[in-house]
């Protein structure tokens, strides 16, 4: 081997291994960082309409905190679900908001008990509440939403009932 190509080879050798040491720094850089986990407060009024004109819903009713609960005749008991959406960018390369990823996710949960509540035979989901990693937010006007970096989740409880509870007296 002339001495031109073993400083040829020397150099090729050399730009190799600066790249692989790049490459390896990236890579431990990515498994280094840490998980994204942002809870948000998602309001249910504007999901809650969109939902209600789903087909997968198909006229079964959801009121949100447990209160709503009193009072009515209880078919399925207390069911868990977990709503899934994506906070990524779509085909169409449309990406949501926070706010729109949790709102889809909320509506994923919403057909979820939907679901089970026509596998108990029941017409309602009374009592929703959020419940994640054991904690409960019991509130009527919204959910929480966990927000990672690759899905959203809505993790919810409710109770599957006949029908609404009625209204008590005085009550609009």
């Amino acid at each position: 081997m002339t001495p031109a190509r073993i400083k040829s080879s020397a150099v090729k050798c050399t730009t190799f291994l600066r790249a692989a040491a790049v490459a390896a720094s990236a890579l431990a850089a990515t498994f280094a960082a840490p998980a994204r986990n942002v809870g948000l407060k998602v309001p249910v009024a504007a999901p809650l309409a969109a939902a209600r004109s789903n087909a997968n819903i198909g006229g079964i009713e959801f009121t949100f905190g447990s209160a709503s609960a009193r009072g009515a005749d209880v078919v399925g008991g207390t069911v868990s679900v977990q709503g899934v959406a994506s906070p990524l960018a779509e085909a169409h390369g449309f990406k949501p908001t926070e706010e729109e990823a949790c709102a889809n996710g909320l509506r994923d949960a919403l057909e979820r008990f939907a679901a089970a509540a026509r596998a108990a035979g029941g017409h309602a989901v009374v009592g929703i509440v959020s419940t994640y990693n054991g904690a409960t937010i019991d509130d009527p006007a919204q959910v929480e939403c966990r927000v990672g970096s690759s899905k959203v989740l809505v993790p919810l409880s409710g109770v599957i009932v006949r029908a609404l509870p009625a209204a008590p007296a005085g009550t609009p």
